[in-house]
């Protein structure tokens, strides 16, 4: 049971976020961030500003990149960039680990994904989603969503594919270990290896090879779990990923412990404690004195032990701290988006009103042209009910004309109270149908008087041939 919980806590950790290989610097691309103004490219360099982070682990505070692509996605109204900044904004919210507000985003993306048939996309939503349903120890719909993404995957011939295919077979191993279906999560890590062979990229290589740390570890095979631990920490030293080496130390130590090499599971943990002190992480440095505490009470060191176990409370009371702020900071972000989302809907209704009291006009205009025609018009006779159907229109084109026209007035003056609002318009319509019937009779008796005169003139023309 205790392998087990640490195996489930550790697998966790081997799924990174979605991103795509970019050739630039990350330094670079914000240079030209700098001068350039056009929409869809900044857009472009903000996303691969925010993929750079992700493949190279930079704890950088980017959220604002997030807002930015979400006001460009919003106001251009394009289906595939406002599926990328959903994406975006729900791996945010996830590295928060504030996971509703992260599937949030995520479940919100993939119509925009499926709109846009950008499978690219959809497969990141997809594994992202499968990310934190294993964190949350949810393994029916982990599997489910990471079946889908792996069903989404770009063509074989996409230069993202192998990225994308990583992706689906770190998710189907850490799937397999919180299961403990070893032998399955061997064949994926066996998958993953041939991925990462073709990527050529040392951190993806790092995470290999604590895959098959844990596998070998889960099927009981101590001598193949600790050369690859051992090679996993070895490459990510070498490569200067302060990041990937906490993560690997971690694996390992777990691996340590669980064996009881308390002499080696001591001087990792004490490389963790350097290395997460050196990267301000207090969660690895809450983690490293966790396994100093346990290390120093397995070996019966009582002063050094109770050292630790108050590192520990101190950390803990500084994280409970730390994701207070966070929750501020969230609630912060999501009231920008919110301001943005009202922005963006304030502006589509208005341009929509705009449309709306045109047609109106144009429909009114129609209307009063065709009056005016049967009216002045000497070579037609027509009936008194077509001036009065088309009058009950030309009265309801002018009521709803209004209607949008000072509708946003009486929003404001009434505080959209319906009851008020249903007030204002009978007032409107009081004063209207008066004057309608008043413009109606006029209009009617100025076509019967036409009808007389044309009627009599023929007579006379009738009269006048008999003679």
């Amino acid at each position: 049971m205790k392998m087990k919980k640490i195996f489930i806590a550790c697998c966790i950790c081997l799924i990174s976020c979605s991103s795509t290989a970019q050739s630039n610097s990350t330094d670079s691309l914000i240079k030209r961030l700098a001068v350039t103004s056009k929409p869809i490219e900044r857009f472009d360099l903000m996303n691969q500003i925010l993929e750079n982070n992700t493949r190279n682990q930079e704890r950088r505070n980017d959220s604002t990149y997030r807002i930015q692509m979400y006001e460009i996605a919003q106001k251009l109204n394009n289906d595939s960039l406002l599926a990328i900044t959903y994406n975006v904004l729900g791996q945010l919210m996830m590295n928060k680990a504030d996971y509703p507000a992260a599937l949030k985003y995520y479940f919100t993306a993939i119509p925009l994904a499926e709109k846009a048939k950008d499978k690219r996309r959809l497969s990141s939503l997809y594994f992202d989603i499968t990310v934190i349903y294993l964190t949350l120890q949810n393994n029916e719909d982990a599997i489910k969503y990471n079946r889908l993404g792996g069903e989404n995957l770009p063509d074989r011939s996409s230069a993202i594919y192998d990225f994308m295919a990583s992706q689906y077979y770190r998710n189907m191993v850490s799937y397999f270990l919180q299961t403990n279906h070893a032998d399955s999560a061997l064949k994926y890590t066996h998958d993953l290896e041939e991925v990462t062979q073709r990527l050529k990229s040392p951190l993806l290589d790092v995470q290999m090879l604590s895959s098959y740390g844990l596998t070998y570890a889960q099927l009981g095979d101590k001598e193949m779990a600790s050369l690859y631990f051992k090679k996993a920490n070895i490459l990510a030293d070498s490569i200067s990923s302060v990041q990937q080496a906490m993560l690997a130390k971690r694996y390992y130590i777990s691996f340590l412990l669980s064996n009881n090499d308390f002499v080696e599971a001591r001087r990792q943990a004490f490389s963790l404690l350097e290395l997460s002190t050196e990267a301000n992480n207090v969660a690895r440095k809450l983690q490293a004195a966790g396994y100093l505490k346990t290390i120093y009470q397995n070996i019966k060191n009582i002063d050094s032990a109770y050292y630790y176990l108050s590192m520990e409370s101190a950390l803990k009371d500084s994280i409970y701290t730390q994701e207070n702020f966070n929750k501020i900071q969230n609630l912060a972000f999501t009231e920008q988006i919110r301001k943005i989302d009202e922005e963006a809907k304030q502006a589509s209704a208005e341009e929509q009103r705009k449309q709306n009291i045109q047609y109106a006009l144009l429909a009114l205009g129609i209307i009063i042209f065709i009056i005016a025609f049967l009216l002045l018009s000497r070579r037609h006779i027509t009936n008194t009910k077509i001036i009065q159907f088309l009058g009950v229109l030309a009265l309801l084109l002018v009521f709803e004309f209004l209607n949008l026209l000072l509708h946003p007035f009486l929003e404001r003056i009434t505080h959209h109270s319906p009851v008020l609002m249903l007030l204002a318009l009978v007032c409107i319509a009081a004063l209207l149908v008066p004057l309608h019937h008043k413009l109606e009779k006029w209009a009617t008796h100025k076509l019967v008087e036409k009808n007389k005169a044309i009627r009599l003139a023929a007579a006379k023309k009738t009269i006048e041939e008999l003679e």
